[in-house]
């Protein structure tokens, strides 16, 4: 497995983004959008590549926090999105980078629940919007598969840093 894993990160053959290409991001977000204090997101987006520069797929993430021992507040986030590849029109030649943009139409609910001393029925609460989000970010490939991603935008969270696999 370490044998494999070496070869993996030190291989020298880059594809920046291609037809066909499906991509999963995993991380975290920073800067969560909603109530100050929701915790720290965990994010997630899957694109299948459409074409040589469109991809499109599913986006989500979820944060939650405890105020205290009698406050709980929950927040996700999900939807569909899609990323126009940029690395033709910017000009950019490493084969190692992927540099995206787009847009997402998302779903964005919350819960709280305070489950204390003289609570009552009316100290939970829920809802929810539907919206659009936008998204700029780019990825940074270890190897043909292995990366890395960071991503500005409109959604669960400011800033979205994690891992990314190309298969």
């Amino acid at each position: 497995m370490l044998v494999m894993l070496s070869v993996a990160l030190t291989s020298q053959t880059f594809a920046q983004y291609a037809k066909g290409d499906n991509l999963l991001n995993v991380g975290i977000g920073v800067g969560a959008y909603g109530l100050s204090g929701s915790g720290i997101p965990i994010v997630a987006s899957f694109e299948h590549g459409f074409t040589d520069k469109i991809s499109a797929g599913i986006v989500g993430g979820i944060a939650s926090t405890n105020y205290s021992s009698y406050y709980k507040y929950s927040y996700y986030y999900f939807g569909a999105r899609g990323s126009y590849h940029l690395n033709e029109v910017l000009n950019v030649s490493n084969d190692k980078l992927d540099v995206y943009a787009g847009a997402s139409l998302y779903y964005r609910g919350y819960s709280f629940k305070y489950d204390g001393p003289f609570a009552t029925v009316l100290d939970k609460n829920s809802g929810g919007t539907v919206g659009i989000g936008i998204h700029g970010g780019a990825r940074y490939y270890f190897s043909n598969n292995i990366g890395a991603y960071a991503e500005v935008g409109y959604g669960i969270a400011a800033l979205q840093l994690g891992l990314t696999l190309k298969f």
